[in-house]
């Protein structure tokens, strides 16, 4: 073999590096961006049913307001387009949830000691347990809900394949046409009691990937008709709001709808139509920048430091509360350089956790994962699982011939 040959061959062996498209990664930042912004609306000090109804008000339901569950749609969307074609196994999900936990439990544990040395008061004993526990506490429920979800995927993946296209496509439609309209009530029904978490990520997953796997896809003109038709459907809905309120209830308006929004959960209705579509049109975007892609990695870090419980009652009571912004010259303006601000400094903090993981558990990722799950695979009880469930199976299936 010829040193070309063999030059040749070593090169077509060699791992590729893929680039992250920086498109999707600038819609990642945009998303949390979104995200935050819902954040800092619902969580306020200053609820927007203490502050009169003007254009203002309007904004912050609507596009403050609503944007945040738009922003969870975009953000699901990124972290599943690419599983959907991808073989999915337990082993490899229960991976990805260890490294998403190291992540977990250095913001909450480096949380945790930060208050208990600077404000200790905002601090009780359900949220001590929280921080060391916190994905089977729910203390970031999207953490929780997507871990879960990460569990049950190579099952609901190898379920949709076994379905094959026409009744993967039922199912998308059945469950668009009941959870579709009910999403737009402004009343507890089975979609705000079921699909506000992690079912939610299962309807969102079915329609994606029959979407991805089995329909023409959308041109570009299609899915901007769908965003202005989701936007459309918000702003219908909230003008019917407001209309209640100014005929019905006057200064008296229940604090519920006055907050209601259209874009009230990532899985309603106009929220998927319009979150979606632009995940989609941003998808159809090529190009790298590093930056970008470096500042992107740290997206979900703000929302984890944003939403830990004490550092939320810090920034949306104590030191950025509606009352001491909102009627002031330029409001909105300083409104989102507060949340641009925001998620600058909680970026910088995650560069510093960023360059510790480079230095200790990046170096080798997954290693005590991989070493634990080999160990526990060598125990003779766990060998034995697939021949008792078998057995199970067998049994059943007897014990049901004989009922019958």
């Amino acid at each position: 073999m010829t040193a070309h040959s063999v030059a040749t061959t070593q090169a077509r062996h060699k791992p590729v590096r893929r680039q992250r498209n920086s498109s999707i990664e600038l819609l990642r930042i945009i998303a949390m961006l979104m995200i935050l912004s819902h954040h800092f609306v619902l969580h306020n000090g200053t609820s927007l049913a203490d502050l009169p109804m003007t254009p203002a008000r309007e904004i912050l339901s609507f596009f403050f307001l609503g944007a945040g569950k738009i922003g969870v749609a975009i953000f699901f969307s990124i972290s599943t387009w690419f599983l959907i074609s991808s073989e999915q196994s337990i082993k490899h999900n229960f991976k990805r949830i260890w490294l998403m936990e190291r992540e977990l439990l250095f913001w909450s544990l480096a949380l945790l000691v930060a208050f208990a040395i600077a404000k200790k008061s905002l601090l009780s004993p359900t949220r001590i347990l929280n921080s060391v526990f916190p994905i089977i506490t729910n203390l970031w429920w999207y953490a929780s809900a997507y871990a879960l979800f990460l569990i049950i995927l190579p099952f609901l993946q190898y379920a949709l394949l076994a379905m094959g296209p026409k009744l993967h496509a039922k199912l998308a439609l059945i469950l668009l046409l009941v959870f579709g309209p009910l999403s737009l009530v402004p009343y507890p029904t089975i979609f705000s009691i079921y699909l506000t978490n992690v079912a939610g990520f299962i309807y969102l997953f079915i329609l994606l990937s029959c979407y991805k796997l089995y329909l023409k896809q959308c041109n570009v003109k299609q899915l901007w008709m769908l965003i202005a038709g989701g936007l459309l459907i918000g702003a219908l809905i909230t003008a019917l709001k407001d209309a209640a309120i100014a005929l019905m209830f006057a200064d008296n308006t229940p604090a519920k709808l006055v907050t209601y929004t259209p874009f009230r959960d990532f899985s309603a209705l106009p929220s998927l139509m319009v979150g979606i579509p632009i995940f989609l049109l941003f998808d159809r975007l090529h190009f790298y920048n590093k930056y970008i892609n470096f500042i992107a990695k740290s997206a979900f870090a703000v929302y984890l430091i944003s939403e830990y419980s004490p550092m939320r009652n810090l920034l949306w009571i104590t030191l950025f509360n509606l009352k001491d912004i909102y009627g002031k010259p330029f409001a909105l303006l300083r409104i989102v350089v507060t949340l641009l601000g925001i998620y600058v400094a909680c970026t910088l903090c995650d560069f510093i956790r960023r360059g510790l993981f480079a230095l200790t558990v990046d170096r080798h990722p997954g290693r005590w994962f991989e070493a634990l799950w080999n160990t526990v695979a060598r125990w003779p009880w766990v060998q034995s699982l697939p021949k008792l469930m078998a057995d199970f199976s067998t049994s059943k299936a007897t014990n049901h011939t004989d009922l019958e």
